[in-house]
């Protein structure tokens, strides 16, 4: 049995997911059946380890002050390192690291911002499970923010940062770690490919709900919608798509369910037949009101977790060609991909007129995610 230290930025014990922690959350567990796993993050509160959490050796939570965030963004800045490096760093985390790495067979260390903790000296294996080039993100957020929002030149400015960093530090490690063949192809130019590999994310598969029903009224999007594209699908779809599917279903509703700030769910609430929820543990219930779930993100990289929680359940799922994940499904035969605006409401009459194409997509989605993302079969490649 060995023992492996897990390093990342996320916290394990919140309330809520988002996609990197349910990744980092389901490796964590995947390892520990054979090794005794160590958990060292940052979280706003020091909490005692969850029941869920009892498969972990150790967690341990460190908390940094808003005033050293700032500090060492700038410090960062002046290192001409990426400013999210800055705002993660944790003195505690790398002393911590520093003083007890010899305990450890294996470090992992989740997402490029933890690269800064790689020790000096170590000698067991490492691993950056890197998930996805977040650079590549940003350069997608870029073209769809506006010359005149200064985040525009923010994000502009850390994916300089993040590109010099990302070809600079990946090849410390024994192994960099990716979700998708996607980030793949982009990593080859300067990562060695022997160090590359790609493991994707599982996924549980649940009881499959989706009945088509006539009286079916609501349009699904799961997503943490403080994310940037996740923010920018949301605003796109209730001020330009829904408009035009009321004018044919006037009762089709947008129903918005995942982390949100107050001001960004108080103005989507204003547009016509937009729902907001924020966090819902189990949806259930409005699954079996709904007619779809979607994905209309145009910036996208690596693996959209929502696909597969529609899927998972056998909601028919409409992804934009952005965020198609290629390789696991099919256009019309597990999910509907679309290219256009008129092209995504086409997608949606169909599900709502065609019986047999509904439920077509629903059976041929829950058994992909029933027989091909099970943890079991995906994890083992890690281990």
């Amino acid at each position: 049995m060995g023992k492996i230290l897990i390093i990342s930025t996320k916290n394990l014990s919140s309330n809520h997911f988002d996609g990197a922690q349910k990744r980092i959350f389901d490796i964590s567990k995947s390892l520990s059946k054979k090794n005794k796993v160590d958990f060292v993050c940052l979280g706003e509160n020091v909490l005692e380890k969850k029941p869920n959490l009892n498969f972990l050796n150790k967690l341990i939570i460190y908390k940094t002050g808003f005033f050293s965030k700032i500090y060492n963004v700038i410090i960062a800045i002046l290192k001409f390192q990426p400013m999210q490096n800055g705002y993660f760093f944790s003195k505690d985390i790398y002393n911590f690291v520093s003083e007890n790495k010899q305990e450890y067979d294996v470090i992992i260390f989740h997402l490029i911002r933890s690269a800064q903790y790689l020790p000096d000296n170590f000698s067991g294996k490492t691993i950056l499970e890197m998930t996805d080039l977040i650079s590549s993100n940003y350069g997608q957020v870029i073209k769809e923010l506006s010359f005149f929002n200064p985040l525009k030149y923010i994000y502009l400015f850390e994916k300089f940062l993040l590109q010099k960093y990302e070809k600079k530090v990946s090849n410390s490690f024994d192994k960099t770690i990716f979700v998708t063949e996607k980030e793949l192809a982009l990593a080859k130019e300067f990562i060695e490919k022997s160090k590359i590999y790609v493991v994707g994310n599982c996924f549980e598969s649940k009881k499959k709900i989706f009945k088509y029903n006539t009286k079916s009224n609501k349009i699904l999007f799961v997503g943490n919608i403080t994310y940037l594209p996740n923010k920018l699908a949301c605003y796109n779809f209730s001020k330009k798509i829904l408009p035009e599917i009321n004018k044919i279903y006037p009762e089709i509703e947008f129903n918005i369910v995942g982390k949100i700030n107050v001001f960004d769910k108080l103005i989507l609430s204003c547009f016509s037949n937009v729902k907001v929820h924020g966090p819902i543990k189990k949806i259930d219930k409005m699954i079996k009101k709904s007619i779809c779930g979607i994905s209309n993100l145009k910036v996208a990289t690596g693996l959209q977790n929502k696909i597969f929680t529609y899927m998972s359940y056998g909601l028919p799922a409409i992804v934009s060609k952005d965020s198609v994940p290629k390789n696991l499904v099919k256009n019309k035969k597990n999910i509907l991909v679309y290219s256009s605006q008129n092209d995504l409401i086409k997608c949606i009459s169909q599900l709502i007129e065609k019986k047999q194409l509904a439920n077509l997509i629903s059976r041929n989605s829950h058994k992909i995610v029933k027989n091909k993302l099970a943890a079991k079969k995906v994890y083992n490649k890690y281990i």
